[in-house]
C-alpha cells in the first residue's frame, strides 16, 4: 500500500517488479491486507470501517464489500484469513473483533462480532491451525485467545463463539 486508500499489486518477472493492478474501493487509508493463497482471494480493511474481499476474474480484481456492524464505529485496523481460508477476522479501534464468513445462499460475507472483551483497540490477530481459536493483541497491553468457531463452517470446534479462552 502506498499509504493511501489504494492497494497496488505488482508482478515480478525475475529481475524487476511491474505494477499490474490497483485496488481502489476504499475511501480512507488501507490499514490491513491479507492474501488467501489457495483460493487466490485478497481481503483489505481500512479506516473507512469497510472490508473488501477481492477475487480475480480474468485480468481484473473484483471487490465484494463486507459490511461491518454499526457499533464498530472506529477504524478497521488489521485483518487475517483463517488457515482454511473459509473466514477472516478484523481487529478494530472500537475494541472489538469481527469474524466474517461467506454465506452461499445469500452470496454475501456475514459478520459475527466479539466485543466487550478488550479495553482498547485491537491491533493484531493470529489464528491457531485448528481454524477456530483466534489470538488478539490489543493496545491495552494484553493478548487474548477466543473461540471464533462459526456453526456450519468449523466442524468439531469446541466452545461457544466469542468465549474468552485465555488472557
Amino acid at each position: 500500500c502506498p499509504y493511501t486508500q489504494q492497494v497496488d499489486i505488482y508482478e515480478f518477472d525475475g529481475t524487476q517488479f511491474h505494477k499490474r493492478h490497483t485496488l481502489d474501493e476504499h475511501e480512507q487509508l488501507v490499514s490491513g491486507i491479507d492474501w488467501a493463497s489457495e483460493r487466490n482471494l485478497i481481503v483489505t480493511c481500512a479506516h473507512d470501517r469497510n472490508a473488501y474481499v477481492w477475487q480475480k476474474n480474468g485480468d481484473k480484481w473484483e471487490p465484494q464489500m463486507t459490511l461491518l456492524p454499526a457499533h464498530m464505529d472506529r477504524a478497521a485496523l488489521c485483518v487475517k484469513w483463517s488457515p482454511s481460508e473459509s473466514k477472516f477476522a478484523i481487529g478494530s479501534g472500537s475494541k472489538s473483533v469481527a469474524v466474517c464468513y461467506y454465506e452461499e445462499e445469500n452470496n454475501w460475507w456475514i459478520t459475527k462480532v466479539i466485543r466487550k472483551k478488550h479495553n482498547s483497540s485491537v491491533t493484531c490477530l493470529a489464528w491457531h491451525s485448528n481454524n477456530w481459536m483466534l489470538a488478539t493483541g490489543s493496545s491495552d497491553y494484553k493478548c487474548r485467545i477466543f473461540c471464533a468457531a462459526i456453526k456450519n463452517v468449523d466442524a468439531g470446534a469446541k466452545g461457544k463463539f466469542g468465549e474468552l479462552l485465555m488472557e
